[in-house]
């Protein structure tokens, strides 16, 4: 499990005071990011090797601004050339959403998926939930 900490800022609540359901989905952009570095070290926009599929959420519990948010990112599926992940928001140690992304790894040039490294599967496999077990 990879795990980021965010400070919920003003702008992001709504006018009921929550937490815009549209912010959910930045906060697990970020932190999928240790992912993306998994692919590209360096972060290199100008090689960027994944594209995004498709992406779910499912709001379980409001959000509110003043505390802070833990995202917590996991590896629920592998497949020869995509990934999935499953993440969570918790707040006050409630869970308030969670969601999954698929994610390829994509050459651009010749706009197909390629096979995920052997290398880069081991480390997304420490990363692995069974959703089953869940």
């Amino acid at each position: 499990m990879l795990t980021e900490n965010f400070k919920v800022r003003f702008y992001e609540t709504d006018g009921l005071a929550h937490v815009s359901n549209t912010v959910v989905v930045g906060w697990f952009e970020a932190g999928r990011e240790p992912i993306f570095k998994m692919f590209t070290p360096e972060l290199d926009l100008t090689n960027w090797p994944l594209i995004l599929a498709s992406y779910k959420v499912d709001f379980v519990s409001q959000i509110f601004y003043g505390q802070e948010v833990e995202i917590r990112t996991y590896v629920s599926r592998i497949g020869n050339s995509s990934f999935e992940t499953y993440q969570q928001v918790w707040q006050q140690n409630k869970l308030c959403a969670e969601g999954t992304a698929t994610l390829v790894r994509f050459d651009y040039g010749s706009q197909k998926a390629v096979a995920i490294e052997p290398a880069i599967r081991e480390q997304l496999m420490s990363h692995y939930i069974d959703l089953s077990k869940k």
